[in-house]
């Protein structure tokens, strides 16, 4: 378990060792990376790195929920209809050093899967958003839709961030508005 931070100080040392850790991820795998080399490198003794954290996991736990934080109070672009989407696709591009080492060690799903312990413990509203409280599936729904978009985050990021962000926008779009996902239908051929 991390702790929260209650000063300044200790926010920016635990958010120093996020850092480092994301740096330690780039070059080399997550499994290698020691709490002496991690501390070493963020110029921090092992005394503060335990008065933040219990083991070394707990930095990758800090790290997500502190993405999705930052994501929270991201700046929508409101000059776009899709100010939201937009948002979140730029966001996950402003964040490539942060897929980069994820991916390097292959720890991908960790970001899914703290979207989507962020998205459950949010209010209903945000369900309801994506029509999750329509029937008895909303969480298989929500599932459905939070893997789908990190999928093709991970694609886009894989590729290179070849379509532009309002690109992905449209794209999206797209998606959620296709007769099988607006009903919730599958096609007569699945």
């Amino acid at each position: 378990m991390y702790r929260m931070c209650t000063t300044e100080k200790s926010a920016l040392q635990q958010r120093k060792i996020e850092d480092t850790m994301i740096s330690m991820m780039l070059e080399q795998d997550y499994e290698d990376i020691t709490i002496s080399e991690l501390c070493q490198r963020a110029g921090l003794s092992r005394k503060i790195f335990y008065r933040l954290f219990d083991k070394k996991g707990d930095v990758l736990d800090a790290l997500l929920d502190h993405t999705f934080l930052d994501f929270m109070v991201y700046e929508a672009d409101p000059g776009t209809a899709v100010g939201g989407l937009h948002s979140f696709f730029q966001f996950f591009k402003d964040k490539k050093e942060l897929l980069d080492a994820l991916q390097k060690s292959d720890l991908e799903y960790l970001l899914t899967d703290r979207a989507m312990d962020f998205v459950f413990q949010e209010d209903a509203a945000r369900l309801r958003h994506f029509g999750a409280d329509v029937d008895e599936f909303g969480r298989e729904i929500m599932l459905f839709y939070l893997n789908g978009i990190f999928s093709l985050v991970y694609d886009w990021h894989d590729r290179g961030y070849e379509k532009t962000v309002d690109q992905m926008c449209t794209l999206i779009m797209r998606l959620f508005s296709t007769a099988a996902v607006k009903s919730g239908a599958a096609p007569e051929s699945w």
